[in-house]
């Protein structure tokens, strides 16, 4: 018997080491999946709920759930939700909820908080909540920082003030004219190198066309690359200015409650102020 206590005794500490690293790790382990960028807009009578969930598990599916209240607490309770809400949503970027505020008779026009949650489906009660993502105005844009962006690299300030895009391309075709012009530079530069030392009249002719064709076509092209930079520049400065103007607003919720006679029950009123 006391043989018996004794090896319970020594094995106990290193069960309860291995239990706790078992318990850690799964917590670990499911807490990898993040709810990001989350954004909201208005379209027409519906509100539109934009979200990433990332890093999520190859074929996990997870439960998302949506919280809407206003700036002091006061939450406002959803019930016409559709899109990647609800269970079975798997991770990805693009995710779209969309809630249909006139089916609930529901109108805004006040500030609001969104709050979007996923859970994973096959432990969730045993799993922790994941920190929901939460958007206040739908994603400010800084104006000089997309127009910075697009110095470096036209099309970066775009990208930026939409949330993505192929925006990418403006910058291929600003550096890929600026590199042509330079080739057209240098070949311009060997071409009238050539001339100089040419000995016939038809070879010189030939080099001197050659070297100013040459620089005509570098001409052309390292203007259009500075067309498409400044123009890139001013673009983006304007469109993180609209997705601002936009955003400010898309986020004028104002909460009212009335009694519905019908229903015969207090009904939750937001109404939408858009400047």
């Amino acid at each position: 018997m006391k043989n018996l206590i004794q090896i319970i005794r020594s094995v106990l500490p290193l069960l309860m080491i291995v239990g706790f690293a078992m318990v850690n790790y799964s917590a670990v382990a499911q807490s990898k999946v993040k709810v990001e960028n989350v954004k909201f807009f208005m379209e027409d009578d519906k509100l539109v709920i934009t979200y990433d969930l990332n890093k999520a598990k190859a074929k996990e599916a997870y439960e998302v759930t949506v919280e809407i209240a206003t700036t002091p607490g006061t939450k406002i309770r959803a019930f016409a939700l559709t899109g990647d809400v609800g269970p079975n949503v798997y991770g990805g970027k693009y995710k779209r909820i969309v809630w249909n505020l006139a089916e609930d008779n529901v109108y805004i026009d006040d500030e609001i908080v969104v709050e979007v949650t996923a859970n994973p489906m096959d432990q969730k009660a045993a799993v922790e909540a994941i920190k929901p993502a939460r958007s206040y105005t739908g994603g400010q844009k800084s104006v000089g920082g997309a127009m910075l962006r697009s110095v470096a690299l036209p099309g970066w300030g775009n990208s930026y003030a939409a949330d993505g895009g192929a925006y990418w391309l403006i910058g291929v075709a600003a550096y890929g004219c600026l590199g042509a012009g330079l080739y057209y530079n240098n070949a311009a530069y060997n071409s009238y190198e050539d001339y100089k030392e040419a000995t016939t009249a038809g070879e010189r002719d030939q080099l001197f066309q050659d070297a100013s064709d040459q620089k005509d076509m570098q001409n052309v092209l390292l203007i259009a690359a500075g067309a498409i930079w400044v123009g890139d520049i001013i673009w983006s400065g304007l469109q993180a200015a609209s997705v601002n103007k936009k955003t400010a607003a898309q986020s004028k919720v104002m909460v009212g409650s009335y009694y519905d006679p019908i229903a015969q029950a207090p009904m939750i009123t937001l109404r939408l102020r858009i400047k």
